[in-house]
């Protein structure tokens, strides 16, 4: 009788343990999604925050340079499937992103951008910068 009591205790011994790894599969695999995540969010961050540097030196150019001066930019719809709004107003690109609100500073412009797209950027005269 005591032999099928052992045996009785090693299996339910061996079903404790692997119940045990497979919660800790589990739960690792769970902190690694969120890795996972949060990784490839910053990731979208960053190359949204390179997309507003690129647009405010642009802008920066623009407003350095002689007046006659056209250039024709770019908005992408999305990078790599990060979808964001773009506005441009007088003195600031806002880029907003799920939670978060880039901001970037530009030189006084008319005009304003609210779609993504070509859109064209002109230096009227000493004072005046365009953007349609």
């Amino acid at each position: 009788m005591e032999l099928i009591g052992k045996k009785s205790q090693v299996a339910t011994e061996f079903m404790l343990m692997v119940s045990l790894a497979i919660v800790v599969l589990i739960v690792m695999l769970g902190v690694l999604y969120y890795l996972f995540i949060d990784y490839s969010e910053e990731k979208n961050v960053n190359k949204l925050t390179d997309l507003g540097y690129s647009l405010q030196s642009e802008i920066i150019v623009a407003a350095e340079v002689e007046p006659g001066y056209e250039r024709a930019i770019n908005i992408p719809n999305d990078t790599e499937g990060a979808n964001y709004t773009i506005e441009i107003n007088n003195t600031e690109i806002v880029i907003k992103y799920r939670s978060t609100d880039l901001l970037f500073t530009i030189p006084r412009v008319t005009g304003s951008i609210t779609t993504k797209g070509t859109h064209l950027i002109r230096k009227l005269d000493a004072d005046t910068i365009a953007i349609s």
